[in-house]
Formats: structure tokens, C-alpha cells, sequence
């Protein structure tokens, strides 16, 4: 038996019994091709160490029998582009679901903010990802071998695809960049006292009934005008140096964490507000009603201000790119 024989035999034990033979056939007129064309190039037979050569160059047994035999990959390569895509927003969810709890947790002081994290990136999402993950690859795999049916999915329609929208020019950027810097100049100047406003009447309530504000404003006085000016150096940045994306994007993570701080202190510091005069039945009900709206709008500020620090820090990563 020559090389091309035992070669072909050793393919052969690999392969399912119902094409064997075709796939042997065939595999044989093609590597005499490739033998003739490499005698016809050297003008003479090749010996056995250049046969072999040959057969080595087409592949390993193993390989050539996987090429030609059945599809045993997981995932094939129509199927793989949605099983990707699925599958970032499987671990964009694990990250949300483990990272939002403890973000609420912390807003609430429940308990070691530290703890909370580490419980979070190391125990929660990683349990998560591995069980999202696993079933996105469950279903892939089934819809990639037909045990999954598709019905109604693989109907699509090209006018019915996003429009696509224009990323921000340079005007839009610097339209808003100056929207800012005047909203935020003219809370500075209210905060400072240098642009009187009255806010007395705003503060009565019917029933003759008013709100006070709480001691907390007095202690944020200097906080709240430093986030103020940072804010609105970062407007002066987006405005002034409009490629300069890392250094706005460093910005808004400072201002990021700064409201994720606020809101904090703030959380713990309600009433934020009190009903005068407290000692009526309608200032009491008022007052329950006035916590409980703050403390819903602190958090929805926390989340907020959490993904606002993870698109700032993304964004500081990958820069300009």
C-alpha cells in the first residue's frame, strides 16, 4: 500500500460510513491532481519523501476528515454574529442586575459600601454573566442545529431597519456646551447670592403651611458651588476645545462621582425640607408625602449617576479612538 493509500484509509476510519466513499473518490482525484501538477512542475516522479510532502500539505487526517464530515461546531458561522451580539447584552444585564442593587444598597447606607462592590463584581456578576451567558449559548446552539424554531424571527424587511442618525457635529456640541455654561453661570450667581431671587413665595404652601429649609444646605453651601464651578469648567472645555475628548470625558467623571456623593449625603440627611407648622395634621401628612418623593427622586439620581460615571469612564478610555 503507497503513502496515498494509507492516507486515504486513515481519512476514511474518520468518516461517517454513508458518504465514505464519495468523500474518498473524491479526496483521491484531488491529491493526484495536486501530484501531477508537482511532477509535471519538476519534469520527473516524485519520490516518496515528496509524495508525503504533498499529503502533508493538504492536512492531517483528523482535519480533512472534519473539513469534509459532518458540522460539529457549536455554533456555526450564520448563527455566531447574533450569538455574539446577544450575548454582550447578556452581560451588559448581569452587570446591571448586580451592580444597581448594590448602588441602591450604598444610597441607602445599608451597609459597608466597600463590601457592597466587592460582593457585586466578585460574587454576584460573575454568577450571573457564567448563567446568562450559558443559556445564550443553549439557545444558540439549538437554533444553529433547527431545535429551536425561528418562526416569524427571519421575516425582516429593510425599510424596516433604524434610521440611522448623525453623530454630533461640531455646532450641536457647542450649542449645548454654551446651553450650560449660561444654566450653570446662573445658578452660581443664585447660589452665591449675587443675582437675588425670591424664592419665599415658592416656599409657602396652601393651608397656610411653608417649607423650611433643612440645616444641610447651610453644611453643601461650599460643596455644591464646587461642583458648580467644575461643571462649568467642563462646559468651557466642551465649548473652547471641542476635540479634546479625554479631558471632558475626566470632567464628567469627576462631576459623576461628586453627584453620586451628594446624593448620598443628601439621602441621609431627609427631610431636605420641613412642613411649618409642624404640629398640624396636614403639615405631618405633607411632610411623609414630601420624604417620600425625595427619597425616590435620590434614588433615581444614584442610578443615574452611575451610569453617568461608567460612560464617563468609557470614554476616557477609549479617548479620541
Amino acid at each position: 500500500m503507497d503513502l496515498l493509500d494509507r492516507y486515504l484509509a486513515a481519512v476514511a476510519a474518520l468518516l461517517p460510513k454513508a458518504q465514505r466513499e464519495d468523500i474518498v473518490a473524491e479526496l483521491r482525484d484531488l491529491l493526484l491532481n495536486r501530484i501531477e501538477e508537482k511532477e509535471e512542475a519538476l519534469g520527473r516522479p516524485l519520490t516518496d519523501k515528496e509524495r508525503e510532502a504533498v499529503l502533508k500539505d493538504f492536512g492531517h487526517p483528523l482535519a480533512v476528515a472534519g473539513r469534509y464530515g459532518p458540522q460539529q461546531s457549536l455554533i456555526g458561522p450564520t448563527v455566531y454574529p447574533f450569538y455574539v451580539f446577544a450575548l454582550k447584552i447578556a452581560l451588559a444585564v448581569a452587570a446591571a442586575i448586580s451592580i444597581v442593587p448594590a448602588l441602591a444598597a450604598i444610597v441607602l447606607g445599608q451597609a459597608n459600601p466597600a463590601r457592597l462592590i466587592a460582593n457585586a463584581a466578585f460574587d454576584h456578576f460573575p454568577s450571573s454573566a457564567l448563567m446568562l451567558a450559558g443559556l445564550v449559548t443553549l439557545v444558540a446552539a439549538g437554533i444553529e442545529r433547527g431545535w429551536v424554531p425561528l418562526t416569524g424571527l427571519t421575516e425582516w424587511k429593510v425599510s424596516e431597519l433604524p434610521v440611522p442618525t448623525k453623530k454630533k457635529g461640531v455646532f450641536e456640541t457647542r450649542f449645548n456646551a454654551v446651553a450650560e455654561v449660561v444654566v450653570t453661570s446662573l445658578f452660581i450667581l443664585w447660589w452665591t447670592g449675587l443675582w437675588k431671587v425670591d424664592i419665599a413665595s415658592s416656599m409657602n404652601v396652601k393651608h397656610g403651611l411653608s417649607l423650611e429649609p433643612s440645616a444641610i444646605w447651610a453644611a453643601l453651601y461650599w460643596p455644591i458651588l464646587a461642583i458648580a464651578a467644575v461643571q462649568l469648567v467642563g462646559a468651557l472645555v466642551a465649548l473652547l476645545q471641542t476635540g479634546r475628548v479625554r479631558l471632558r470625558a475626566a470632567f464628567e467623571l469627576v462631576l459623576g462621582v461628586a453627584g453620586m456623593a451628594l446624593t448620598t449625603v443628601l439621602w441621609k440627611a431627609v427631610p431636605l425640607f420641613t412642613v411649618q407648622p409642624a404640629g398640624l395634621p396636614e403639615a405631618a401628612r405633607l411632610q411623609q408625602v414630601l420624604d417620600m418623593g425625595v427619597h425616590v427622586a435620590m434614588l433615581v439620581s444614584g442610578i443615574t449617576f452611575a451610569c453617568y460615571i461608567g460612560a464617563a469612564a468609557w470614554r476616557l478610555y477609549k479617548g479620541a479612538r
